[in-house]
């Protein structure tokens, strides 16, 4: 072998043993990844939570507190995770509402949403910060939300001496999804949807085409729980939707097994567009003369 061969040989060895361990750190790495992705019920799909939520702590120069009356209340959930909630109670309520808010902002953005169905439609309302929202604790996940959801909802009922079934549940855009979960659990008096989508899997599609739907654990599944509730349902959506597609809204409000249910398409508008009124009007008559649950 001649001096030349053995140089390449020797080259040949060292480029190889460096693949090698190029290889082995890729590996390591990707291990690494795909361990800090893998769904768990503490930590959620940890993808997901990068692209759904879009939380705002509380922080005392941004945060505002609210020129209407209502009570500041500390829920403690299953997991043992502190949530901040905001009671609104009418005087001789037509209803109590658990109202279910989207995926950024916080209680001192949201409240005014509140406060509108208070003093308009004459109802008592609770709504909450997520974990990881405003002043509670923790971190957004999507068991977590169910949890914080049901957290309020055993509140309210303790408070004022209600069934599930006799609560409605308002949500709006992801919202919604947790208002679905909890009326098809244990049924209501009335659900209220204003642009809420079919499934995460459903918005992956749209958002990450390249991501497996199959990935994602916890789906939020709104199109197949809708299909367990059989109560009134006032659902509304923006023909306009560039967050959640009209189609969407659309598919399930169809899915809805329940004969008295009312959809408001509101033409032209967007997914954050202010509600219109004639969508308020029909929300009036909802609370004022609510139909009988099946």
């Amino acid at each position: 072998m001649s001096i030349l061969d053995r140089s390449r040989n020797a080259e040949s060895g060292v480029f190889g043993g460096c693949r090698m361990i190029y290889f082995m750190i890729l590996l390591l790495v990707a291990l690494i990844i795909s361990c800090r992705l893998v769904p768990t019920e503490d930590r959620g799909d940890p993808l997901v939570n990068r692209l759904l939520f879009y939380p705002a702590p509380y922080n005392a120069r941004t945060w505002s507190d609210p020129n209407f009356h209502y009570e500041d209340v500390t829920l403690t959930t299953s997991d043992n995770v502190r949530i901040n909630a905001w009671y609104l109670p009418a005087e001789d309520p037509k209803a109590w509402v658990l109202f279910s808010n989207g995926n950024a902002g916080n209680l001192s953005s949201w409240g005014y949403a509140a406060e509108e169905m208070r003093s308009r439609f004459g109802v008592s309302v609770l709504i909450y910060d997520y974990r990881g929202y405003g002043k509670s604790e923790g971190r957004p996940t999507v068991p977590g939300i169910l949890r914080d959801g049901r957290a309020a909802r055993d509140w309210l009922c303790a408070r004022e001496s209600l069934k599930p079934d006799e609560l409605v549940y308002c949500g709006r855009s992801l919202g919604g999804a947790v208002a679905i979960d909890l009326a098809a659990e244990t049924g209501a008096k009335g659900l209220i949807l204003e642009s809420t989508f079919t499934s995460l899997p459903d918005m992956a599609k749209i958002i990450l085409p390249f991501v497996p739907r199959s990935i994602i654990r916890y789906k939020l599944d709104s199109l197949g729980g809708i299909k367990n509730y059989k109560g009134p349902l006032l659902h509304c959506h923006g023909d306009a939707d560039s967050v959640v597609p009209f189609a969407q809204g659309v598919e399930l409000f169809g899915a809805c097994p329940g004969e008295q249910k009312i959809f408001v398409r509101m033409e032209g508008l967007d997914h954050n567009d202010p509600l219109p009124e004639y969508y308020r009007r029909q929300q009036q008559h909802f609370f004022s003369q609510p139909p009988k649950t099946p």
